[in-house]
């Protein structure tokens, strides 16, 4: 996991941001810009209340299968822990779920210390250094995949807070649900369910299209993703055509369903071809990054690495195991070593 460091809380003011600021690289402090924001943390979520009660204080305790197996997880894998398909896991199993009353914790706590929430046109000012407004101790929340329980469990929470958040949807998730195939109806949202969400407190942007949060190549020797993978038999062109044309796709699909900030990509289970995570063939490890910052201003990676690569901008993912006190360490010492700088 990452780094769990103690940080000094942040003064309260409004900023007005004017200019570009410089921020060295972890784990010395940042050099402040002229607005005196240097950061802004953003978080990752996916799930509510799966395999556990709403009212319970971790939905993943010690001793529970997920817990178990977060603990035997690297570095690298923990980072790349962005759910494994379309379908529930089993009950009691899956590392990315919170309960409500967690969750709720965790958005209480950054309510007392002072955090509020910024919109992803505000977060893209702020990172390209065009004049903008911040709230003070500014914090981008986001949630992965379109999964229907954490809309119809964490909208009330967020909204009791003053949180809002940004969905990065999947469009072969919400396609599926919406046609009541299997195995998505029952788990994703569907297209309807995701535009009765309240846009006070929900916006949206793009995750991934028809395939490319699946494991689409099971039989693809160690790399079974669909936009990190080159497949043996795939020559560049084809790759990347395949590759582009399945965002470019999945980019229109989305816009004609929702409002989407087209700036943005949370790329799925962090493979961008980097050799931490599933990777295979020559190109993708010299195509993919720089074909998506040409296509997106904003890449959201789990990886702080690569916070410094191009358009890159590091997550932290939040995981059902965290007790308060972890999470408070996780996103205060990311902010000291400067993961969340520009």
């Amino acid at each position: 996991m990452a780094a769990r460091l103690a940080a000094a809380p942040a003064m309260a003011a409004m900023f007005t941001l004017t200019a570009a600021g410089g921020a060295s690289a972890a784990p010395a402090a940042p050099a402040a810009a002229s607005s005196g924001v240097t950061n802004i943390p953003v978080l990752s979520y996916h799930q509510l209340d799966n395999g556990c009660a709403k009212t319970d204080a971790l939905c993943d305790p010690a001793g529970s299968p997920a817990a178990k197996a977060l603990s035997r997880m690297s570095t690298s894998q923990l980072a790349g822990a962005d759910g494994l398909s379309a379908a529930a896991p089993a009950p009691g199993t899956d590392i990315d779920s919170l309960s409500q009353t967690q969750f709720g914790a965790e958005l209480a706590w950054l309510k007392a210390q002072g955090y509020h929430s910024v919109t992803l046109a505000q977060y893209l000012s702020w990172d390209t250094g065009k004049a903008v407004t911040l709230p003070s101790k500014p914090i981008l929340i986001t949630v992965d995949d379109g999964i229907e329980d954490f809309y119809a469990d964490g909208t009330s929470v967020l909204q009791k807070y003053g949180f809002t958040a940004v969905a990065f949807v999947v469009t072969q998730f919400a396609d599926g649900a919406t046609a009541g195939a299997q195995p998505y109806v029952g788990w994703d949202a569907t297209w309807k369910q995701l535009q009765a969400l309240p846009r006070s407190t929900w916006s949206f942007a793009f995750h991934a299209g028809a395939q490319g949060h699946s494991v689409t190549y099971p039989d693809n020797p160690g790399c079974t993703y669909f936009y990190p993978c080159q497949l043996p038999t795939e020559t560049a062109a084809q790759y990347e055509a395949r590759v582009s044309g399945e965002v470019g796709a999945g980019r229109l699909e989305l816009n004609q369903y929702l409002p989407v900030n087209d700036n943005f990509w949370a790329v799925p289970w962090n493979a961008i071809g980097q050799p931490s995570q599933p990777v295979s063939g020559t190109d993708p490890p010299v195509w993919l990054a720089p074909w998506a910052a040409n296509v997106f201003k904003v890449v959201f990676v789990q990886d702080p690495d690569r916070s410094d690569v191009s358009h890159e901008r590091y997550r932290l993912e939040v995981h059902g195991d965290m007790s308060l006190a972890d999470f408070e360490s996780n996103l205060l010492g990311n902010t000291t070593n400067g993961f969340f700088n520009k």
